[in-house]
């Protein structure tokens, strides 16, 4: 939420205009607000007391506060909107109050008041005792001239009563500028850095081995950790944790083998013995193919296909590669299998295979390691007669070297867009749990909506959902008699699954989004962006039809 609201933070952004303070005599504000200017609520950009709301709307402390003066109204939806804050003040150093009150849906007002209070750490720019930083771009001075310059008034919690009373209480106390002159700051730059994630259980999907790849290794470039190793020159990598990725059509026999993967198809063809034989490599630490078949004194790919064959829905059928006694002798001092285990599974005819690795180099190992192992899948498969399904690769350690990563850079850049389909013209994804057909339709006929409107009668009307009814007709209860509807389908074009209705796209969407009716994001974003457009057809009354996605 706090993500799609970012651009919003304070009802400010970021500045993009000049380097340098532009007046040194006097306070020009022929352009102020620098930042937000369609947003902020503005009445005297002169007086010296600005209303911060966090996420309680303008336009209602506006009408609230319509009898008295102040500067300017606006929004505090994170922490980081502090930073546009003050650099719409020192452009505007009238401003010697700032009252807070509102929805304090983030912290955002407790992230204000601690920087009040407490300033920054001098190290990392941090808000102390507080979410938020400090951009680099605004000095140290002008923090600590903030905290000492503008008054910070807490209404949080309080009436709205309260609130008219306070705001009228300091605005009737005059207080000078605190600067006669505007200064401006350098725009911030987009520091580099791991950006924020769910730090495991990462998950990505593609048809083929080469479009897999290029997905994870986008997840690895934005959110992977910094860790430090002695495989890489400079001793790092990056690296998630738990990171799923699923091949559901790659042919064997007739791989999709681009350009741009990091070796030849004659080095991958040399490599396939490491996992289809039991030959030992001289100098290798252990061959996976071998410890799978000899090494630890069964055939374990052998006593899968038995086991395939006479039992195809057991659950036992696995093979492993560690020998514990051997290889924590080896910790220390020598290398260990990443392949821990194979498993395989028989669904709707068709044999899955999921491999789990306890680490992998993700721009050169993986591939190598996934063809190698969709072969072995395939020679697992024919041996029951049964067709493939999809290969699952789990890996605990995802990683890529500090070498690689201009490598990568220049791998995603160059291909990432285009090998996946996503251009102007086509941006279509695959929904595996099916396809959404969107309609409005009239109250009469609908056929779960009298369900949830009876659950309506003992829980509250979510806010949002509330809010948005405001805005629509009220020709009658059911806002004009006409409801959203939206119809999950079988993704292969077979029957409806389940209906979604509801007086607002919000109201549609979050009987999807709870109970998780979808995966796919791109798919989720068309589903939203049609529930919109049909409540905005029931708004102004026009008739709405859906988009191929």
């Amino acid at each position: 939420m706090l993500k799609a609201k970012r651009k919003k933070t304070a009802g400010y952004k970021k500045q993009s205009s000049s380097k340098n303070a532009i007046s040194e005599k006097k306070i020009d504000l022929s352009n102020w607000p620098i930042l937000y200017k369609d947003i902020l609520k503005v009445k005297n950009p002169r007086h010296h007391v600005a209303v911060c709301c966090l996420w309680t709307e303008r336009q209602v402390v506006e009408t609230l506060l319509k009898n008295i003066e102040y500067n300017t109204i606006g929004n505090l939806y994170s922490a980081q909107g502090i930073n546009s804050m003050m650099r719409n003040i020192f452009a505007n150093p009238h401003i010697r109050v700032i009252v807070i009150w509102g929805a304090e849906m983030s912290l955002s007002g407790h992230s204000l008041i601690m920087f009040k209070q407490k300033g920054v750490d001098k190290e990392n720019r941090k808000i102390v005792a507080a979410r938020g930083e400090i951009e680099k771009e605004i000095p140290d001075d002008i923090v600590e001239e903030f905290r000492k310059a503008v008054e910070v008034v807490d209404m949080r919690g309080r009436s709205a009563v309260d609130l008219v009373a306070k705001v009228k209480e300091v605005a009737d106390k005059p207080m000078e500028p605190f600067s006669a002159k505007t200064r401006m700051f350098p725009q911030a730059e987009v520091a580099v850095r791991t950006m924020p994630s769910e730090q495991v259980g990462f998950r990505v999907s593609a048809p083929t081995v080469a479009k897999t790849w290029l997905k994870l290794l986008n997840e690895i470039q934005k959110y992977g950790r910094p860790k430090h190793t002695r495989y890489s020159k400079d001793n790092s990598l990056k690296e998630i944790l738990n990171l799923t990725a699923v091949i559901t059509d790659e042919d064997p026999e007739n791989i999709y083998f681009p350009e741009y993967l990091p070796f030849t198809r004659v080095e991958l063809e040399a490599y396939y013995a490491e996992i289809l034989t039991a030959r030992q490599i001289p100098g290798v630490a252990y061959n996976y193919g071998k410890r799978m078949r000899v090494d630890l004194g069964v055939d374990q790919i052998a006593a899968m296909k038995d086991l395939l064959k006479n039992r195809p829905d057991s659950k036992k059928m696995i093979a492993t590669t560690m020998n514990p006694k051997l290889d924590w002798n080896q910790v220390n001092k020598g290398d260990t299998p990443c392949l821990v285990m194979v498993l395989g599974s028989v669904q709707d005819n068709k044999f899955f295979f999921t491999a789990h690795f306890r680490s992998q180099d993700m721009v050169h190992g993986w591939p190598r390691n996934t063809f190698a192992l969709r072969k072995l899948q395939k020679d697992i498969a024919d041996s029951a007669g049964l067709q493939m399904g999809a290969l699952t690769m789990i890996t605990h350690s995802a990683h890529m070297y500090a070498d690689d990563f201009g490598l990568v850079d220049n791998l995603l850049m160059q291909h990432y867009e285009t090998e996946l389909g996503y251009s102007p013209a086509v941006h279509l994804t695959f929904e595996p749990r099916g396809n959404v057909v969107v309609e409005v339709i009239p109250e009469k006929d609908a056929y779960v909506w009298p369900m949830l409107a009876e659950k309506y009668k003992e829980q509250s009307v979510p806010y949002a959902v509330a809010k948005t009814l405001l805005t629509m007709p009220k020709n009658s209860q059911s806002q004009a008699g006409k409801l959203i509807r939206a119809t999950l389908f079988e993704p292969d074009g077979g029957p409806a699954m389940k209906v979604f209705e509801g007086r607002t796209a919000q109201e549609v969407a979050w009987q999807i989004t709870d109970w998780n009716y979808l995966s796919e994001p791109g798919h989720m974003m068309y589903v939203g962006l049609e529930l919109q457009k049909a409540e905005e057809s029931i708004r102004k009354g026009k008739s709405y039809n859906q988009d191929p996605a």
